[in-house]
């Protein structure tokens, strides 16, 4: 199973199914980041972290400008488009809305990755 991992400080982080997944590979915790599940894995143990989990079966992506050109290639023509300049696609926080593509949060990538385009890590 292919995952995203997205760099957030200190930490690569995973959301949803992948932070579930990533969870019953590791052993780390789940928490809810606005009512989506994420876990976190420590930078300084990233290496060590993402070999165990190409040992249990989990292929690791990180790499949010690949994330946002997969984003923009699977969004429907009708959910995205140019506003000022930038690319936008419509997204649905407490409604829907064009947000700017780099402005996407990480979890919203997540949901919107399509795993048919990820590489294999």
């Amino acid at each position: 199973m292919k995952v995203i991992l997205q760099l957030s400080g200190d930490f690569l982080e995973a959301f949803g199914k992948d932070a579930e997944a990533i969870t019953n590979a590791l052993g780390t915790v789940v928490l809810l980041q606005s009512n989506v599940q994420m876990t976190g894995i420590p930078v300084h143990s990233a290496e060590e972290s993402i070999a165990a989990m190409r040992v249990a079966g989990l292929e690791p992506c990180i790499d949010r400008e690949q994330g946002l050109a997969a984003v923009w290639r699977r969004t429907h023509a009708d959910f995205k488009g140019v506003a000022d300049g930038k690319l936008v696609v419509m997204v649905f926080r407490d409604a829907a809305m064009l947000v700017p593509l780099d402005d996407l949060r990480p979890d919203e990538i997540a949901r919107l990755y399509p795993r048919t385009e990820l590489s294999s890590g």
